[in-house]
């Protein structure tokens, strides 16, 4: 009882402390009942007496939530809605304030996109409303409603413009109006004027864009310039010449730089429009006396000239002489090293000042611009004048000292490297040196674009990867390295994602001992140690790429057998969920008869995993291994996968793992087991590329024997070259050592041999079977373990030990050195192996044919219905399953 009533008391003095804290609330959080009353609408009105009700007597909130829902209110009731409300959202927006305006600018456009009402409906009521929004003193406000008109403009037809709009502009583009209203006048009369005959804006639009080109306010004379080229493509041509090209001149020589800033843009947009003599008589002069102004004055017109100049250079590099040409090269190389050669030649600079700041802020900026338009310039100059005209240029922008110089050229290099074709080699270093960068903010522009740098540097040299060619990439190995270094020991975990992404590129650049010596070990480092598991899965994929394109036998078996003892075999369990993901990777790249024979039992034995995590992991992945297995030849992978699914759901216990199996188990009945006599007459897509790939692998195997005959014959040609050299006492000393070679060869011919490992060398000789001479491969296990062609393998590797393969121990995984001797053994040792781990394998080789079938003829869908969730604890088998697996054993 004392117990009770202190906990009576507990629970008192805690709801009067939070009775304590609400009566400390400020009271402006709580609404007062007359406010209240205010906000409560009758739930007996429907949607337009509400509507009407809230816009004559609501709040603010209330009638921006009625502008905003207007167009729904029209569409539902056009002609109620039409008559009863909008008139009174147009009476309430002369009083109302800028959210309620703001509110109404984006429904009314929305009206006439969604085409609710009749042009002519729209045009008598809320164009109407549109103009007369145009004088709002409010220039927020102003300028919303003149954007709406914009907009509407290109959903009108002419006429309504010309009678409704056409007159507006005119009036408020007069000298006598304001500046906001001549400014909203260029703007009307640049859209306005693609609607229009070039007879009707000669005569009626013309004459104002013409004196608003020439207005005292320099704000109206570059917003007015800035609509030059709408109104020239409407004009046409020949009216182009005789009145456009004289104002957009004149204007090029403003006082201010605001307008000429506005003039070099409208002379960009007009290159295409006009004719070879206009731009070589008239544009490629103007050009080249604005470059040369710009780089007197100070001002922000040089950066603007760097913006724009790689648009210019390309639109005119059909209109320009040779001596015009080389004079553009040399200003373009001005401005890449703008501000650089001034602190070169001039002695230690003073203090820092404001106006240095802004000095070494506008010569960045324009170094900036310079590098954006680098790859417009190789196009102008050419890749074979790159050498002699930009090379300079371009190691200059890739060492400047500012890192958004580099960064700008680090995103555009890339297309620098396509464009250069042959002549690629010649920005090998400058990638290095980008790569070596330690501001990570380059590294974010160089990284994402690897794939196409680097093939393009493997296109512009041709041929096939030799090792002549590739022993000129040693540094770009080790840049690659240091760049994949500085991105994982930044706090940037996306762009390690990025690098470990674009790193899967690499077996198209470099060899596979290179690769197999350089990047592995960083690879497999970031799959164990990642602190981010994108990374870890980014890393898995990379690593599947690089076992699927490595020309040898022995560093493909070795890179398996490390992943399954770093992954599968791990004391983490968050390593072995990582080898369900790696295995997803493994069945998309590889052909269904490589993930069979390397992957499939060792994926199986993680439904004995201890952690449940582990094994709902595992239920996701059961399904897709049901599609890689085709009968008959794979009857016993059948039955491991069957009895793995009746284990989990007979003795699982974790009642998320019980779900996931039971929706696995549907899953699996609804997909029907390929039978090889019938896929191979109705053939489907996936089986098309299962064979592709399959293809592709033997053609591996078959490279890397083809290479080692040539070899091999190599060799043996230049020892008879070095046998005909030697004299005649050196013939009788080799005689004598080749009769004891001989008799040594006899001595081992003659000693028993040790069996070869039948680990991926099995997968040569097994390549050239056909799937029915598989199947009978696959049956014959029990009487045919170790016995292997041979003839067809190269030497094999010592085997694993049993305890390394299954232990998982952390000293086998932390770090194993790359020159270890991996071998996963034959088929049949796997299955022997994982039988004395777990009962599922034992059960399909221990178990004849006739009772394995009378097993998996039980559906495994009744077993899901009936399945309780109760069992063995996590992980593990019963005991009673352990004893009758050691009976069998």
């Amino acid at each position: 009882m004392d117990l009770a009533s202190g906990l009576e008391q507990v629970c008192l003095e805690d709801d009067l402390q939070e009775l304590s804290l609400e009566s400390r609330l400020p009271a402006k959080s709580l609404k007062s009942q007359e406010e209240i009353d205010r906000l409560t609408v009758d739930e007996k009105l429907g949607d337009l007496e509400r509507a009407i009700y809230l816009l004559s007597s609501g709040q603010e909130v209330q009638r921006i939530s009625v502008v905003n829902s207007l167009p729904q209110l029209i569409q539902d009731n056009a002609p109620e809605a039409m008559r009863r409300v909008v008139p009174k959202v147009r009476e309430m927006l002369h009083v109302a304030n800028a959210d309620v305006q703001l509110a109404a600018t984006i429904s009314f456009l929305s009206i006439l996109e969604r085409e609710i009402i009749p042009v002519s409906t729209y045009s008598s009521t809320f164009l109407q409303t549109i103009i007369m929004s145009l004088e709002v003193k409010d220039p927020v406000v102003s300028n919303a409603w003149l954007e709406t008109l914009l907009s509407v403009c290109g959903c009108l037809p002419k006429e309504v413009i010309k009678r409704e709009i056409l007159g507006i502009a005119v009036a408020k583009g007069q000298l006598s109006q304001s500046v906001q209203s001549r400014l909203a006048s260029c703007k009307i009369l640049g859209r306005v004027a693609t609607k229009f005959e070039p007879y009707i804006i000669k005569k009626e639009i013309l004459p104002l864009v013409t004196a608003l080109c020439q207005d005292i306010d320099y704000e109206v004379r570059g917003c007015m310039c800035r609509q030059l080229d709408n109104v020239a493509r409407a004009l046409g041509l020949e009216n182009t010449k005789s009145a456009i090209l004289p104002e957009l001149v004149e204007l090029a020589n403003d006082e201010e730089c605001f307008v000429r800033h506005a003039a070099l843009d409208a002379v960009v947009n007009l290159l295409n429009l006009l004719d070879d003599d206009t731009c070589t008589q008239t544009i490629v002069p103007l050009v080249c006396k604005f470059c040369e102004r710009s780089m007197e004055v100070d001002d922000t017109t040089l950066p603007h000239v760097a913006e724009q100049f790689g648009r210019l250079c390309h639109g005119l590099s059909v209109n320009v002489n040779e001596q015009q040409r080389v004079w553009l090269l040399e200003f373009y190389t001005q401005l890449c090293i703008q501000g650089r050669m001034r602190d070169a030649q001039s002695p230690p600079p003073p203090p820092r000042t404001p106006s240095s700041i802004c000095e070494e802020d506008r010569c960045a900026e324009c170094r900036r611009n310079a590098a954006y338009n680098f790859p417009a310039m190789v196009l102008f100059a050419g890749p074979k004048n790159f050498k002699l005209e930009l090379y300079n240029c371009f190691v200059s922008l890739c060492e400047d000292p500012h890192f958004i110089v580099r960064r700008t050229i680090a995103s555009g290099f890339h297309e620098v490297a396509k464009l250069l074709g042959s002549h690629v080699q010649l920005i090998q270093q400058e990638l290095v040196t980008l790569l070596n960068d330690n501001y990570i903010q380059v590294l974010e522009g160089i990284v994402p674009h690897l794939p196409e740098t680097l093939e393009s540097l493997v296109k512009g040299v041709g041929g096939g990867l030799s090792e002549a060619r590739i022993s000129n990439h040693a540094d770009l190995v080790q840049a690659l390295l240091t760049c994949e270094y500085l991105v994982a020991a930044n706090s940037q975990w996306r762009l390690h994602l990025t690098m470990m992404q674009r790193l899967s590129c690499i077996p198209r650049v470099f060899t596979s001992d290179q690769i197999y010596n350089k990047f592995v070990p960083v690879v497999f480092q970031r799959l164990t140690l990642a602190r981010v598991l994108p990374v870890k899965q980014a890393a898995g994929r990379t690593l599947c790429v690089i076992i699927r394109h490595n020309r040898r036998q022995e560093h493909r078996q070795e890179l398996i057998c490390r992943l399954i003892e770093a992954l599968c075999h791990s004391n983490k369990y968050q390593l072995r969920m990582l080898f369900v993901d790696v295995c997803w990777d493994v069945m998309e790249l590889f052909s269904r008869k490589f993930f069979k024979e390397y992957f499939f039992e060792f994926v199986l034995n993680l439904a004995h995993d201890p952690v449940a995590n582990v094994r709902l992991k595992l239920c996701s992945l059961l399904p897709r291994l049901k599609t890689q297995i085709k009968l008959p030849g794979d009857r016993q992978l059948l039955q491991q996968l069957e009895h793995c699914v009746r284990r989990l759901l007979s003795h699982e216990r974790d009642r998320d793992v019980a779900a996931a199996i039971r929706k696995s188990v549907f899953e699996l009945d609804k997909i029907q087991v390929a039978m090889e006599t019938l896929t191979q007459r109705m053939f489907m897509e996936e089986d098309l590329m299962d064979q592709k790939k399959e293809e592709e692998e033997k053609m591996l195997l078959e490279l890397e024997e083809r290479e080692k005959r040539e070899s091999e014959q190599s060799k043996g040609k230049s020892t008879e070259k070095g046998k005909g050299k030697g004299s005649k006492g050196q013939g009788r000393r080799g005689g004598d050592k080749a009769k004891e070679a001989k008799a040594a060869a006899a001595k081992d011919t003659s000693s028993p041999s040790m069996p070869r490992s039948n680990s991926l060398t099995s997968f040569s000789s097994s390549n050239n079977l056909s799937p029915g001479q598989r199947g009978v491969q696959n049956r014959s296990h029990k009487t045919s373990v170790g016995k292997t062609n041979s003839s067809d393998m190269p030497s094999a590797s010592p085997k694993l030990s049993k305890h390394s393969l299954h232990s998982g121990s952390s000293e086998n995984m932390s770090s194993p050195p790359l020159t270890r001797k991996y071998s996963l053994g034959s088929k049949e040792d796997r299955i022997k192996r994982t039988s004395s781990n777990s009962p599922v394998a034992g059960v399909s080789t221990s178990h004849s044919k006739k009772s394995s079938l009378k097993k998996s003829s039980h559906s495994l869908t009744n077993l899901a219905a009936n399945s309780t969730g109760h069992g063995s604890p996590k992980g593990g088998s019963t005991p009673t399953s352990r004893k009758k697996g050691s009976q069998a054993r």
